[in-house]
């Protein structure tokens, strides 16, 4: 409660106090002695302050209801704006933790991107390797089998048979090889086909006896009617 409520509610005591010591508790004697004229003023006097505190407690109730009002909206705006604070904060862990999770997996995705790598490399340089032997090995089987090797299309291998064909000993009789990325052999043509293409190429993958392979191709194609 305010100070100038303090004062005013003492003032309205006093005042009514007075009404009281004046008209009330005096004697019958002294009550006869009254003017008629000052009991009227005291009275209007007294009605008067009682109407303008009335009013002014009404005017104050007025207030305390609109400041009560002010202070529940000011209320629930802080708590909509904490909850809406709160639901930032949260998004924004949400968010982080996606970041992070992300990131986790694009880590993840390039160690395993870079560990494939390797392994195509690695594959590639021993497909090489394998190659230059095949290279190297091209002068024996030409001399003994009539066996031409060369090099086509990259990385394939073209083998050519002669001296099969009795009818005309120069008549070629050819196959393409390469190694796939698995590090497979893998035969992509023959020239006159082949039934048994895939059981010699399955063959030379689980044995990787490589001659063994040229060696049943010649026997197929000299077992083919001539």
């Amino acid at each position: 409660m305010s100070q100038k409520t303090v004062v005013s509610e003492q003032s309205l005591l006093a005042c009514m106090e007075e009404f009281r010591s004046s008209f009330v508790n005096p004697s019958i004697e002294d009550a006869t002695q009254l003017p008629l004229e000052s009991y009227k003023e005291s009275l209007g006097a007294l009605t008067e302050t009682w109407c303008k505190k009335y009013k002014e407690g009404e005017q104050m109730i007025k207030k305390t209801r609109e400041f009560q009002n002010e202070t529940l909206l000011l209320n629930k705006r802080i708590k909509e704006k904490q909850a809406a604070l709160l639901e930032t904060i949260s998004k924004l862990q949400r968010d982080e933790a996606h970041r992070a999770t992300l990131a986790k997996d694009i880590t993840a995705l390039k160690e395993d991107l870079a560990k494939k790598k390797e392994i195509i490399l690695a594959n590639k340089r021993a497909n090489k390797d394998r190659l230059k032997e095949l290279h190297k090995s091209a002068t024996i089987f030409k001399e003994r089998l009539g066996l031409e090797i060369r090099k086509v299309n990259g990385d394939r291998l073209q083998f050519v048979f002669r001296y099969i064909n009795p009818k005309d000993l120069e008549l070629p009789y050819t196959f393409l090889l390469h190694i796939n990325e698995q590090g497979d052999y893998e035969v992509s043509h023959c020239d006159p086909p082949l039934e048994c293409v895939s059981e010699f190429q399955q063959k030379v993958r689980e044995t990787n006896n490589f001659p063994v392979l040229l060696a049943n191709f010649r026997k197929a194609f000299a077992a083919l009617p001539h």
